[in-house]
This record gives structure tokens, C-alpha cells and sequence, in this order.
């Protein structure tokens, strides 16, 4: 039912494109990874990061392989006060081995570490990479035990711990996968790891799968050389009824067209870290979202289109042989001293109140007759069906947008699968079925007399299922993550 506002007359007669798609994010290379070592693979750990180097650990003592390569060791580094990355330190001694160690994943509460070493060969036989599990206990790390499903005749690496300490993620070349490395899990189950399961081939192929990261909010980022060309590009996958879908490969500055892999991110994926070496040697790169932060939006209020009209001057009218008659300008009349419409849409309305002959039909006189203007709510305005399907593109629009004294420097759009874009017209396609909340941010033009300010609505739409026959494009996420 659409809610009335009463118009009293006696005192109102008187005071009577296209989507621009920007580019949201900054990457910077940190000031400690070099052009001669590489440096990649960070994780979060207390107030820093934690990452993999083959730099050399001084200028005197330099590890090295059989082979003569520097050893990669597991490094620690966090932000001065000020800003200014500290200088790298070995995490503990006591992860450092005789062969490669790293990389690394924590526990929720950095209770528990699991991390990639070599597991050394024997005889002819070639090392193997293996996860391996350690808890800090006294100030270092202890108690170091492999991981039961590591071997001597094929790789287990790039562990990821979930969030809960349940789900182990990891890459592997084990017997029975796809090619190549593939993506497993593991679930702890009763304080002992259930056998590995291939995460399928919606994430795996005959290609390679490695560097997974799961994400808080259910994602999992990995990288994959699937793309011609052959080197590492980050992806990420969803899961939608126990099963994980299609990767979406991510955008530039993410990708390159060297390798790009170790992706992870903070809860609201706005700023985090990943590794590249587009620069000659692998080096960590931080991102941070340009994307303008809008909290405490609203849900859009419906514009007021009901009113009641009055007219206190024609209460004195004889009516025995006269009758009053409102002409609404829209085609509709009304007959009565008070009149109850509701107009079809906003605009302004040539109102009038007439009195009217009973036996003649003739007008007799016009006791009131102004333009009605139909009052705006002040706020964004998303212009979107409430149903779409899967699979098929639709327009968002903001051209109704009413903002008095608000000098609009842009709109963007959150459009709930991790796509952000801006522009006051759009297009754009869900490929999940669902229901997805749609924000539209609205800033002000910072020399504005008015000063800086941002506003912003939501409004939930509802995806259906892909019509039949329908195809929907795996593609790549252009927008965001």
C-alpha cells in the first residue's frame, strides 16, 4: 500500500552515459626485495608479514645447495612507526634446515605454523617437497612433524591453513590428478588429516594449480599456468552448493604477462600483498583499493507519490446544486472537497479544483489552480530490475539521482560478486545465480563549496538460474576480485 502525505492547499497554494571502468588499485614493490635474490610467498604474521628469500643470510655465511643455489629460509619483517619496512630477520632458527624451507601459513591465532621444506632423496631418487607442521611454544617454534600424506615419490607444497584450523589447501602432483600440479584439501578430523581430495576439475586441469590461499570469506586464490603463453596468472574460485565453480582469472595490475602467484588480502580484500616477477626476480608487490570505503548505507526510500488535497476556502460552498470536482492533470478527476491520488510518477502536475454545475455539467467557478510538483527524496538512486538472469547482461543506471546542494564527482558501484566499477550508466553480468546486494556510492566534488561528502544505498536483486540454452563466459573479472 502506498503511504498518503496530506497536502493542505490553503497553505501550499501560496509557497507553491556509459560506465567508465577505473582502475581501483595501487601495487608497489617493497623497498626490501631485491634485484639479486627473490623474495616471495608472504603471509600474514603478527604485526608483519612473514615470506620466502634465497638472499644470503650475511656477507660472510652463504648456505647453498649441492647445486650451488642459494637455500630459500623463511623470513620475518613488519612497519616501523613511521612506516618504513624493517629489515628482514630469519623467523626462528629452528625452521631452518639444510635444504629449501618455505612457504608458509599460519594458524588463525599464529599458533601453529605449516611449512614447505625439501624432503632429501635417496640414492638415485630426487627430493621431494613436503608440508611440514610446527607449534610456538616458549618463544620459538617446536615440535616439528611432517605432514602424513607427504612422500618420497611425488611433491606436497604451498600449504594453506583455513580460518578455523579445519581445512588444509596445498598443491601436489600425487598419483590421480589432473596433470601436472593439482589442488588437494585435507580436513583434521579427531586431531588426525582425512586423505587428501582432489578439488576437482572446475579448479584443477592438466596444467599447473599452486600457491593456494584461502580467503576468510570462503575464495580460494591460487595461480595457474592454464593461459597460453605459460606463465602463472592469479585466479580465484567460489564455492556454491558444496561444489567450486569456474576460476575467474584476475585483473591487471594483478596479472601480467609474467608469473603472478601468493596472492592474499586483508577480510574486506582492500588492500593485501602478491608475488611477481615482472621485475626480473620474484619480488612481493602491496595493493591497496583506491575504491572510495562507503559504510552505514541505507536501503533506497521509496519516492512519496500519495497525497490527500484539501481546499479550506471551498468548505463554504453550497453544495445542494453544486458539486466540487479536482482535476489531478493526469487525466484523473476527483470529486469532493478532499481529494486521495496517487500520482504514477514524479513530476509536476497542473492541479484544480473547480466547482461544478450539478444539472448543467458546466464549470462554475475554479477555487483553486497551482502546479504540484511532486517532492523528491534526496538520496542515490539505483535504477535496476529486481530479478536478472544469470548469464545476461543488464543496465544499472543513477540518472535519478537527487542530491541538493551536493556536487556529484562520480558514482561507484559495489555490485556484490566483486565487481567494482564506476559510472553514472553501467552494464553488467552476474554469472552465479543468487541474491546479491548492489551499493551505489555517491561523491562530492572535493572544491565544492559545499565540502567532501559521500552518500551511498544498497538495493538486493535476485539472479536466477541461466535460462536454457543460455551459455554463461567464464572470462576474466574485469573490475575487481
Amino acid at each position: 500500500m502506498r503511504p498518503l502525505t496530506f497536502i493542505l492547499i490553503a497553505i501550499s497554494f501560496s509557497s507553491f552515459s556509459g560506465a567508465q571502468q577505473g582502475d581501483f588499485y595501487e601495487i608497489t614493490r617493497l623497498p626490501f626485495t631485491t634485484d639479486e635474490f627473490d623474495e616471495f610467498a608472504p603471509a600474514y604474521y603478527g604485526e608483519g608479514i612473514v615470506f620466502t628469500t634465497n638472499k644470503r643470510m650475511n656477507f660472510i655465511i652463504s648456505r647453498t645447495t649441492d647445486e650451488g643455489e642459494n637455500l630459500f629460509n623463511i623470513y620475518y619483517t613488519s612497519k616501523r612507526e613511521s612506516g618504513r619496512w624493517q629489515n628482514p630477520v630469519i623467523l626462528d632458527r629452528n625452521l631452518r634446515s639444510n635444504w629449501h624451507d618455505g612457504p608458509v601459513s599460519f594458524s588463525q591465532d599464529g599458533s601453529r605454523i605449516y611449512f614447505t621444506r625439501n624432503i632429501p632423496g635417496t640414492g638415485s631418487q630426487p627430493s621431494r617437497l613436503g608440508i611440514f607442521i610446527a607449534d610456538y611454544s616458549g618463544g620459538s617454534w617446536t615440535n616439528i612433524r611432517p605432514f602424513p600424506y607427504n612422500s618420497n615419490n611425488y611433491n606436497v607444497a604451498h600449504p594453506s591453513i583455513s580460518s578455523d584450523g579445519a581445512t588444509l589447501y596445498f598443491t601436489s602432483d600425487m598419483p590421480g590428478g589432473y596433470g601436472g600440479m593439482d589442488l588437494y584439501s585435507s580436513r583434521l578430523q579427531a586431531q588426525s588429516w582425512s586423505p587428501p581430495e582432489n578439488m576437482g576439475s572446475g579448479i584443477n586441469t592438466e596444467h599447473d594449480e599452486v600457491f593456494p590461499w584461502i580467503h576468510q570469506g570462503g575464495r580460494i586464490y591460487f595461480s595457474s599456468n592454464r593461459t597460453p603463453g605459460g606463465t602463472l596468472d592469479l585466479y580465484y574460485a567460489l564455492m556454491r552448493d558444496n561444489e567450486w565453480q569456474s576460476p575467474v582469472r584476475m585483473p591487471e595490475p594483478f596479472n601480467s604477462e609474467y608469473d603472478d602467484f601468493a596472492f592474499i588480502a586483508d577480510r574486506e580484500l582492500s588492500e593485501g600483498y602478491f608475488s611477481s616477477n615482472r621485475e626480473g626476480t620474484d619480488n612481493i608487490y602491496s595493493f591497496i583499493s583506491t575504491f572510495p570505503l562507503f559504510t552505514g548505507c541505507e536501503t533506497m526510500r521509496e519516492e512519496q507519490l500519495c497525497f490527500v488535497f484539501y481546499e479550506q476556502r471551498a468548505e463554504r460552498i453550497d453544495t445542494t446544486t453544486l458539486y466540487l470536482e479536482w482535476d489531478m492533470g493526469d487525466g484523473t478527476r476527483i470529486r469532493g472537497l478532499e481529494a486521495e491520488h496517487c500520482f504514477e510518477e514524479l513530476g509536476t502536475y497542473t492541479v484544480r479544483l473547480d466547482v461544478i454545475d450539478m444539472i448543467t455539467g458546466e464549470m462554475q467557478a475554479n477555487v483553486a489552480y497551482y502546479n504540484f510538483t511532486t517532492p523528491r527524496v534526496e538520496q542515490p538512486v539505483i535504477n535496476a530490475p529486481d530479478t536478472v538472469y544469470a548469464g545476461r547482461q543488464f543496465s544499472l543506471d543513477a540518472t535519478d539521482t537527487y542530491l541538493r546542494n551536493f556536487d556529484i564527482e562520480d558514482f561507484y558501484w559495489d555490485l556484490g560478486d566483486g565487481t567494482k566499477v564506476s559510472g553514472e550508466v553501467i552494464n553488467h553480468t552476474y554469472r552465479f545465480s543468487g541474491t546479491y546486494e548492489i551499493i551505489l556510492g555517491v561523491t562530492s566534488d572535493p572544491d565544492s563549496p559545499y565540502g567532501y561528502r559521500r552518500l551511498c544505498v544498497y538495493k538486493e536483486i535476485e539472479v536466477l538460474e541461466p535460462i536454457q540454452g543460455d551459455v554463461v563466459e567464464e572470462g576474466q573479472n574485469r573490475h575487481g576480485f
